[in-house]
């Protein structure tokens, strides 16, 4: 799983015990249109969001708000963001971003 979405300090921490760290639950976007995808990833670094890695096999975007990081997951995942905050790209920006 994309670590550095969830935890702060992933990337100095990954050989330790980073999960000992405050946990960052993102959001889940969703979206089978690669172009929407790739415009969703411009959209997000214009933002200030960095990404944490990306390809274009799985729909599913995580973003995390909170730490300003996102990435596209590689396959289908059980986790929490996946089923209670899972979005569309526009849901996404009305709902989480508040842009009309």
């Amino acid at each position: 799983m994309l670590m550095e979405v969830y935890y702060e300090h992933y990337r100095e921490n990954c050989k330790g015990a980073y999960w000992e760290e405050p946990i960052s639950i993102p959001y889940g976007v969703y979206d089978r249109d690669r172009k929407a995808r790739n415009s969703f990833y411009g959209y997000l670094t214009s933002k200030g969001f960095k990404c944490v890695t990306w390809n274009n096999d799985y729909p599913l975007i995580l973003v995390n708000t909170e730490l300003k990081r996102f990435g596209l997951i590689y396959r289908a995942c059980a986790h929490k963001c996946v089923d209670s905050r899972n979005y569309t790209i526009q849901e996404f920006k009305n709902e989480v971003l508040n842009i009309k």
